[in-house]
């Protein structure tokens, strides 16, 4: 209980993040905390905490936070794992007490795993996917277009580290 209200009382301070719209919908974060938890081959697994919050729209979406923005926001914070790779990068999250990894090509992206990469583009490298000169970006961070590309289940996230490079067919 004491950390649940840590991490709201570090939340409270952070200003919410845009991460998609879609649907009439956008969803928000605010982050709580970004650690590091174990590092292999140089590929580094982080922990994501943050609440959760979504807005409901039916002309534009905002494209960043305001106040005048109304956001129904989660009661408990959410965890993520992002692993921070340039071999493949992935994040790993929980539903229904079942770990569903998205491998992501950072250049090829699906709507199911656009949120991905916003958290995992953010959580990495502190920069936002929606940047105009992001493709330059991330070749300039050492990632390459081709990498494995989809979502698969996993029972624990540390598993990010075994995830093949390329999807076997």
């Amino acid at each position: 209980m004491i950390a649940l209200a840590l991490a709201l009382a570090a939340a409270a301070g952070a200003a919410p993040r845009l991460v998609y719209c879609h649907m009439m919908e956008c969803s928000w974060s605010k982050p709580v905390s970004n650690v590091a938890i174990r590092t292999a081959r140089g590929d580094v697994l982080r922990r994501i905490v943050a609440i959760q919050g979504v807005s409901v729209h039916r002309d534009d979406y905002p494209s960043r936070y305001s106040s005048s923005v109304p956001i129904r926001w989660e009661k408990a914070p959410n965890v993520d794992y992002v692993l921070c790779s340039r071999r493949q990068p992935a994040l790993a999250f929980s539903s229904d007490g079942r770990w569903t990894a998205h491998a992501l090509d950072l250049f090829n992206l699906a709507g199911y795993n656009t949120a991905s990469a916003v958290i995992y583009l953010r959580a990495c490298h502190g920069i936002d996917l929606s940047r105009g000169d992001i493709e330059t970006v991330l070749r300039r961070l050492g990632y390459r277009a081709g990498t494995r590309s989809d979502q698969v289940e996993i029972s624990r996230p540390e598993q990010l580290f075994d995830l093949p490079a390329r999807r076997r067919d």
